[in-house]
């Protein structure tokens, strides 16, 4: 018999009890992730008297996490092509939440930024191998939908940890070391934030290892192994692959002898790197690359900024349009407290609340994009996405109404925050299983280069020209319509992956 095509033998199988397991794992380990990427604004205000954070230490730290994810992430996404996804998953995700459980230790500021440096080069690992691990367990009709669904858990994330903060800090939990060191509500927040990370790390200790990449090493013995424990958990123990018609299998544009032998790392990284920017996929990285680049730094760069409108819509009793409110309440805060004081190391319940209206903003946006996706193309929702948010940016130059300025910010950051997945699943159906890793790590990669340049952009023009700074978004978005509409079509996807 024939051997049959993986994607086949998937679509036979269907989404059972195996890809739901898989699913909860992936799920909760992008929560932990989300939460220690968006949680450490929380735990950093928190701990200001503690460490003394000004709006300086701040930056640093906050600079530290991203430069340490760009620093890591090719190199995780080369190990996974490399050692496999699920065992990267067990290895970066247990190191990580080991640092962070230090960092919580910390008894000065330096030792935490090091500490926190040290979980942003682990972090990235589980952020990309967990969504090309689920997509190689998924047939390819419903790979977006699942891969969309686990960014569910961003918006969940930003919903729950606001809410224990709220519960934990006003305890004013406060264990007494030694002398100078007490263990207080900050370092107790960390830990909750890794609890998501604790139950899907012991999940994927007992799951199976991709079978396409399994395939993409020359084991179709294993990967037949893992393809039958799948049938045996989706359609019972009484059925096998033989039953269903399935021998053997193979997956198209496998590596073949290409593996390169270089004794050096770096070598190694950058000739297994090469292909990727040549023949056909060389316009499609570069392409999904740029975009992901302008939506990271649109949606990571303004997101953060909905707490903050928030809080100056609550103290700012006139109705002005962004640039003048960011303004006015900027100059009040600066009038209102020019020193640390005990008022920055708290966080205010309007700023919370923020936080959780962002949280709920961000899954309801993920929501409407897996009822779109029920009649809708993803690179026509991609570009309806963009086109919204270009439109809501546009109208902050003119509207003064509190409610409908929140709700135009909202439409223009948190789209592409939402978007940043489903551009991510054009790139796993493009490229083969060997480098599909290292592919979706380096269009992270540029993604996180997006974030400190979109920050540094924001922290030197705002108060040079606030016009300028919200309205070059908008620009970098206009930008990214075109772009999007130059991605393959479902078509051109499907042509691709069968080469």
């Amino acid at each position: 018999m024939a051997e049959a095509n993986i994607d086949d033998v998937l679509n036979a199988l269907g989404f059972g009890r195996m890809q739901l397991i898989i699913f909860f794992s992936c799920a909760t380990q992008q929560m932990y992730v989300a939460n220690e990427q968006f949680g450490l604004g929380l735990v950093s205000v928190a701990a200001s008297c503690d460490f003394a954070i000004d709006d300086h230490r701040m930056a640093w730290l906050i600079s530290a996490v991203f430069v340490a994810q760009v620093c890591s992430s090719h190199y995780m996404g080369y190990k996974s092509d490399e050692i496999g996804r699920r065992k990267l998953l067990v290895i970066s995700s247990g190191l990580s939440m080991i640092a962070s459980f230090i960092s919580s230790l910390m008894p000065d500021f330096w030792s935490f930024l090091v500490m926190r440096f040290i979980v942003g080069c682990f972090l990235t690992g589980p952020g990309m191998a967990l969504v090309t691990y689920m997509s190689e367990f998924t047939k390819v009709a419903l790979r977006p939908t699942v891969v969309n669904f686990i960014s569910y858990s961003v918006g969940v994330s930003m919903i729950y940890m606001p809410l224990m903060a709220m519960w934990l800090f006003p305890l004013k939990f406060e264990a007494k070391i030694w002398e100078g060191y007490n263990f207080t509500s900050w370092r107790v927040l960390i830990l909750i934030n890794l609890l998501p990370g604790v139950l899907s790390w012991i999940a994927f200790l007992i799951m199976p290892e991709s079978p396409k990449y399994l395939l993409s090493i020359n084991q179709p013995a294993k990967a037949l192994e893992v393809l039958e424990m799948c049938c045996r958990y989706n359609k019972g123990k009484d059925v096998t692959l033989k039953s269903l018609g399935f021998e053997s299998v193979s997956q198209p544009r496998l590596r073949g002898n290409s593996v390169t032998q270089h004794k050096f790392l770096l070598a190694r990284m950058w000739y297994e790197t090469v292909p990727l920017f040549l023949g056909i996929y060389l316009k499609y990285m570069v392409l999904i690359l740029i975009i992901l680049y302008i939506f990271f730094a649109t949606g990571f760069g303004l997101t953060v900024w909905v707490p903050r409108i928030v809080n100056m819509e609550h103290t700012v009793e006139e109705e002005l349009i962004l640039c003048d409110l960011v303004e006015v309440a900027e100059a009040a805060e600066e009038a209102a407290n020019n020193t640390l004081s005990e008022s920055k190391c708290t966080i205010s319940r309007t700023l919370l609340l923020g936080s959780i209206f962002n949280g709920c903003s961000c899954l309801g946006m993920s929501i409407l994009i897996s009822l779109l996706l029920l009649c809708l193309r993803r690179k026509v929702i991609l570009l309806l996405f963009t086109i919204f948010a270009v439109l809501a940016g546009f109208l902050l130059n003119f509207i003064i109404t509190p409610v409908v300025l929140l709700s135009l910010f909202i439409f223009l950051s948190v789209p592409p925050l939402c978007s940043l997945r489903l551009t991510i699943t054009v790139l796993i159906d493009v490229i083969p299983t060997h480098m599909r890793s290292k592919a979706v790590a380096l269009a992270m990669m540029f993604g996180r280069i997006g974030v400190l340049t979109a920050s540094l952009f924001v922290g030197y023009t705002l108060k040079w020209n606030c016009f300028v700074t919200f309205n070059s978004f908008v620009l970098a978005l206009l930008i990214c319509c075109v772009l999007i509409a130059r991605l393959p079509s479902e078509k051109d996807i499907v042509r691709l992956s069968n080469k």
